[in-house]
């Protein structure tokens, strides 16, 4: 594997510097563009029957998505130039996904971002050695084969993300709640059950289900699939290493560009073409464009692009189910590296 110079990252974040400056007129009117969209959505999913009820969810769904990625460049303190105005709209526009700001916060700020596919530091879609799968549980192997399916995707980020690192998480150095966690998880907690009161209100059990479970579970579906094809490519590595991870410049090096349709692209607020996000934090979602194209045009930057279709994920499931830290590259669950 050829390494980036140790400079490489920091003269790329330079050309990203004009794409820092922050919007605020622009920030909030798509925040309130995607409570109204999420707000019609969920509207119509209570007052519709048979199929358009379902329907109405899975707008609904996208509608949370368009929200999360509001809350997570607020998070970042990226939406507004203001941090009050990023921790208030931030809370808000994760309660839809049940996310809680803080636990958010330590997980995917201070963990993910600052250790990028480091396998001791870094939890998100970490795979497992072919040793590791052989010697976990018959259980826990058949979980990482769900988890590695088309079908079965949606359940990683529900199971190993959100149940496991977020909802109610224990992120206490004594394995106790920290008290903003707790505030988080309450807020989180009053939304879900004000949700289901009116759905219950409505629709009784149907509208339970398709305004509130399904909407809530095809959007684990579309962030385990977001959050796998953002890192998870056969030309990306993992490191086991963090002497070898630091000058591989794994911000660049492990993480991907994924060209969507331009219409999803825009309804996903840009949030595919990571790179630039990750090199920088602090550009905006309506920054990112413009400074992922400046990282592209420097040809020693190396960054790992390919346009998406259906078939793309299909072959990436099939290829990058466990990694081989020795040989530097995805194998199959049978420890042969896949074509």
């Amino acid at each position: 594997m050829i390494l980036q110079p140790p400079t490489l990252e920091r003269d790329l974040r330079q050309k990203l510097r004009p794409m820092r400056r922050k919007l605020p007129r622009l920030a909030l009117a798509i925040f309130a563009c995607d409570v109204l969209a999420y707000s019609l959505a969920f509207w119509s999913a209570l007052h519709t029957h048979g199929a358009a009820a379902w329907l109405c969810g899975l707008a609904e769904a996208v509608a949370m998505a368009m929200l999360f990625v509001v809350g997570h460049d607020a998070c970042h303190g990226s939406l507004t130039a203001d941090p009050v105005w990023n921790r208030w709209i931030g809370t808000l526009a994760f309660l839809p996904t049940l996310t809680p700001f803080s636990a958010w916060e330590l997980g995917h700020n201070q963990t993910h971002h600052v250790y990028t596919n480091l396998r001791t530091q870094d939890y998100v879609w970490r795979p497992f050695t072919k040793r590791e799968f052989d010697a976990a549980p018959v259980w826990r192997r058949g979980l990482e084969r769900i988890y590695r399916s088309l079908p079965g995707i949606g359940l990683y980020y529900l199971i190993e993300v959100w149940w496991r690192r977020l909802f109610f998480a224990a992120e206490g150095p004594d394995g106790c709640f920290r008290r903003r966690d707790l505030h988080c998880s309450l807020l989180c907690s009053a939304f879900l059950v004000a949700v289901t009161a009116m759905a219950w209100r409505t629709g009784g059990w149907f509208a339970v289900v398709t305004a509130v479970l399904w909407p809530f579970l095809a959007w684990n579906w579309v962030m385990s699939w977001a959050i796998f094809e953002h890192h998870t490519h056969p030309d990306v590595p993992w490191f086991d290493d963090p002497e070898t991870w630091r000058k591989a410049q794994a911000q660049t090096r492990c993480t991907v560009h994924v060209v969507l349709p331009k219409v999803v692209d825009a309804v996903l607020h840009r949030i595919m073409q990571h790179t630039a996000h990750h090199l920088d934090v602090t550009v905006p979602l309506y920054g990112l464009v413009e400074a992922q194209r400046a990282l592209e045009a420097e040809p020693a930057a190396g960054i790992v692009v390919y346009r998406w279709t259906p078939l793309t994920t299909l072959r990436h499931l099939r290829m990058c189910k466990l990694y081989d830290f020795e040989r530097r590259c995805w194998t199959g669950f049978d420890g042969v590296p896949r074509r």
